[in-house]
């Protein structure tokens, strides 16, 4: 690693502080929330509602399968959030919970936000098994070694076809109370080296994913995010 890159990685796990409005929260968009009075809870998702003015804001009631989880006044919350170039967190307490009009909460707003920017690239690093289907129909599994909004590097233990090609991926998204697949296309953009791969039997393949309609990418974004917060903890 050369000095350039020893610098960013330093920047890149500065801490800094910041205040709620900062991160821009967007209605809808997915927040990371845990609790903090049991040791070990599991995570879950929320939705982002709104903000009123600076006492408190809103989300979603947080679900288990299809049914709400009724949160109680005066719990701890850590939440977590990605924001492009940026990963927040910040702790708050639950106020009071609705269920009209529909299921919602309150939290106090948080004393403050820390945030640390994250790599440019935002490629995860994952172990996930994919199914993928080449040109000619057949299929085959791999494992996804790391993953961006724009690719993602695949391991295999044989073959998979030349520079260029096209493929479809088939993509487990595992969220907090929700478990799907996104099925997208894409190029084999390069090859490690074959003779090495031959030898270890074991090759990698870097592949570009084709442009994706509007729900894909806002669901592969939304793991993306996922996967951030839960690295960056």
């Amino acid at each position: 690693m050369d000095g350039s890159e020893t610098d960013t990685a330093k920047q890149d796990q500065v801490v800094h502080d910041a205040d709620f409005t900062d991160m821009h929260l967007k209605v809808g968009e997915l927040l990371i929330a845990q609790p903090l009075a049991v040791s070990g809870a599991e995570p879950f998702t929320v939705s982002f509602i709104g903000a009123h003015g600076r006492l408190s804001f809103l989300t979603s009631l947080p679900s288990a399968g299809d049914r709400g989880m009724w949160v109680t006044p005066g719990s701890q919350f850590k939440f977590r959030v990605v924001h492009g170039m940026y990963a927040y967190a910040f702790t708050a307490r639950s106020l009071r919970t609705h269920s009209r009009p529909y299921p919602y909460v309150h939290f106090s707003m948080p004393e403050g936000v820390k945030y640390r920017q994250i790599r440019q690239s935002h490629r995860l690093e994952t172990r996930l098994p994919v199914e993928i289907s080449r040109a000619d129909g057949s299929r085959t599994l791999a494992i996804m070694r790391d993953i961006s909004e724009h690719g993602a590097k695949l391991e295999m233990s044989c073959l998979l076809d030349e520079v260029g090609a096209e493929i479809t991926l088939t993509i487990p998204i595992l969220l907090p109370q929700a478990v799907s697949s996104l099925t997208v296309t894409g190029t084999i953009r390069n090859r490690g080296d074959l003779e090495h791969a031959m030898a270890a039997g074991r090759f990698y393949y870097g592949v570009s994913f084709t442009s994706l309609a509007p729900e894909a990418a806002t669901l592969l974004q939304h793991f993306i995010d996922h996967l951030l917060a839960e690295q960056l903890a």
